[in-house]
């Protein structure tokens, strides 16, 4: 009888080592899943800092890249700046009657428009290859005598006046926006012209949408003109956006400009010209 209670109570231990190890096991594994489970979530907290830090970078690279652009933008050296050719003509730089200066000029068409006579070349050129893609546009507006400049922004100062009912000042000052004040217009130096397509004629922004104003808006660089009023650059050009405005700078200033998607002014480095309030 002994016997068989030592034995018995052998079995009753081993059953209890049982359970003990058991439930040591049990807490390993809950202790090794909490574990986990706090390492799961340093390992995804490490991973949304590091997305984050890396987003960070990028951004600050972005901003590095456009810092960067801008610091190095080609433009006109002093030399160049006194070139004919890169004249700046607006209300910042404004010329009087007697400040005007003597241009020899060629007429350009039937209808008896007329250029800088060294602007010529460049211009039959340019609308030759326009004629040989398909496109013809057609010149609506080049040289300016003073007294022609006089005459178009008085009777635009009248039309503002009649159709807004502005006074004389408010509409001189919104007539200034669209045709330049005598002394302000490249018109008059003989390095501008108006061009627009032969099937849309009007002076407005639908102008930009005509094949023949898009071929020139992509190609007229290559002959030394730029779109001198561009849009989203009327804060430093002074002038309303005009698909039709043409400017000639030369073939090394036009692609340049072209290609930085700047403006003459800043080309040169002059003074931003502020849109006036009306």
């Amino acid at each position: 009888m002994k016997r068989r209670r030592h034995r018995g109570n052998i079995r009753r231990i081993r059953q209890r080592n049982r359970r003990i190890f058991l439930m040591m096991c049990v807490c390993v594994f809950g202790i090794t899943a909490i574990w986990l489970s706090i390492d799961e979530k340093k390992i995804e907290k490490k991973a949304k800092q590091a997305y984050t830090e890396e987003i960070d970078k990028e951004k600050s690279k972005e901003k590095d890249k456009v810092y960067t652009k801008e610091e190095k933008l080609v433009l006109a050296d002093e030399t160049e700046k006194q070139q004919w050719y890169l004249r700046l003509v607006n209300s910042e730089h404004l010329m009087t009657e007697a400040d005007v200066p003597e241009v020899a000029t060629e007429t350009v068409d039937d209808n008896g428009y007329q250029v800088d006579v060294r602007i010529m070349q460049d211009l039959e050129d340019m609308f030759a290859d326009a004629r040989a893609a398909g496109r013809n546009p057609m010149i609506c507006s080049a040289f300016r005598a003073w007294d022609m400049q006089v005459s178009l922004y008085e009777n635009k100062i009248e039309r503002v006046m009649q159709e807004e009912g502005l006074s004389q000042e408010e509409a001189a000052v919104k007539a200034g926006t669209e045709v330049a004040k005598p002394g302000t217009s490249e018109h008059q130096v003989g390095l501008a012209l108006d061009i627009v397509s032969s099937e849309y004629q009007e002076l407005d922004e639908e102008q930009m949408e005509t094949e023949d104003q898009k071929w020139l808006m992509e190609n007229s660089w290559k002959y030394g003109f730029i779109l001198r009023y561009p849009m989203d650059k009327s804060d430093i050009t002074g002038i309303i956006f005009e698909p039709w405005h043409y400017r000639y700078v030369g073939k090394k200033a036009a692609k340049e400009i072209t290609e930085q998607n700047i403006t003459l002014e800043e080309y040169v480095g002059a003074k931003p010209v502020q849109m006036p309030e009306v």
